[in-house]
């Protein structure tokens, strides 16, 4: 993961307000960092955390010679220190909010300040938050503490009420696809992927780094459109593709992600169908949104895509997984 500001793409204005304050001794001990997923939020607080625990002087940081920058350059600073969700938990556990406020009472052991990134900030168990609120309240004076989270409303208000709040936008897609670029991916795949991005470079940089990713979401496009081919009373079986039987958590990955891209799908279907098919964000699967949107109306198009949210908010909101999927084929349209 990058360590610089200058490899950082997009929300120059979050960059600039970060670096400059911190640099002109105008840092604040607490900053809750908001915006999508996968726009780039713990990118920016890892290469923030490099500057806070560069040993450089602050206007000049972080300076990429010091010891400290070194370690963080190999991912290995033990004074940065990273708080996310376990595997298989669905929140951050009130035992690492703990860990956080032991360790924020150590000395440094290479800089002169530490720093803890909370991803997710908004999965914080109740009273991992609580606990963790008096630590922001009265933090250690060699201590930093920068939460992330996608909606800064479900953090606990006494929490993001003393933070400093930095929020990143979706960025116009010419400056993903440039990012992309001047990381040496082709300039087809990097339209493709900026497209796909919807503006968040974090979402398109993985991608290009972990082609699986792109498989994935090609493997759910294509299963949504051999479901709409397919009868409702042969589509149940198809379930069998999203399914873990193993492991329920990672069903319920596989589901979220995969409605995640029918979303995406069902939108460039209500786009083509207004005759607007420059908008289209699947731009590879042109010839299908095509033909789906010529054999449906816009209402049925709209209840689609609505129908899919649904389901994706039911994965979310704890319901069976199976059941969810379920019900979502047998109510999707049959272009057979």
């Amino acid at each position: 993961m990058t360590r610089s500001f200058a490899d950082f793409v997009g929300n120059d204005a979050a960059v600039t307000q970060m670096r400059n304050a911190y640099a002109r001794g105008q840092g604040t001990h607490a900053y809750l960092i908001t915006g999508p997923a996968q726009i780039g939020k713990r990118t920016l607080a890892v290469a923030f955390a490099a500057q806070v625990v560069c040993n450089g002087p602050p206007p000049e940081a972080p300076c990429g010679a010091c010891p400290s920058c070194h370690a963080s350059g190999r991912n290995g600073h033990p004074d940065i220190h990273l708080v996310e969700r376990r595997d298989e938990k669905r929140t951050i556990l009130t035992e690492q909010a703990q860990e956080v406020i032991h360790q924020s009472s150590l000395h440094p052991y290479l800089a002169t300040r530490k720093v803890f990134i909370v991803r997710e900030a908004s999965i914080l168990e109740n009273e991992a938050a609580n606990r963790l609120l008096k630590t922001i309240e009265e933090p250690p004076p060699d201590t930093v503490i920068i939460l992330t989270t996608n909606d800064a409303d479900q953090v606990l208000p006494t929490i993001r009420s003393r933070c400093r709040e930095v929020g990143l936008r979706t960025v116009p897609l010419a400056t993903v696809a440039k990012g992309l670029i001047d990381r040496g991916v082709d300039g087809d795949q990097a339209d493709l992927l900026a497209r796909l991005s919807g503006g968040r470079p974090g979402w398109a940089i993985s991608t290009s780094d972990d082609p699986a990713q792109l498989t994935r979401r090609d493997d759910h496009l294509t299963l949504l459109e051999t479901v709409l081919e397919t009868r409702r009373a042969r589509r149940l079986a198809l379930a069998d593709r999203l399914e873990d039987s193993r492991q329920v958590a990672r069903t319920r990955e596989r589901m979220a992600a995969a409605f995640e891209d029918w979303v995406t799908w069902w939108r460039d279907a209500l786009v083509c169908h207004a005759g607007c098919p420059e908008l289209i964000t699947n731009i590879d699967r042109e010839g299908a949104l095509r033909q789906a949107s010529g054999r449906l109306d816009a209402p049925q198009i709209i209840a689609a895509l609505t129908r899919t949210r649904e389901a994706w908010a039911h994965i979310d909101a704890n319901v069976n997984p199976r059941l969810a999927i379920e019900g979502l084929l047998l109510d999707l349209p049959d272009l057979t």
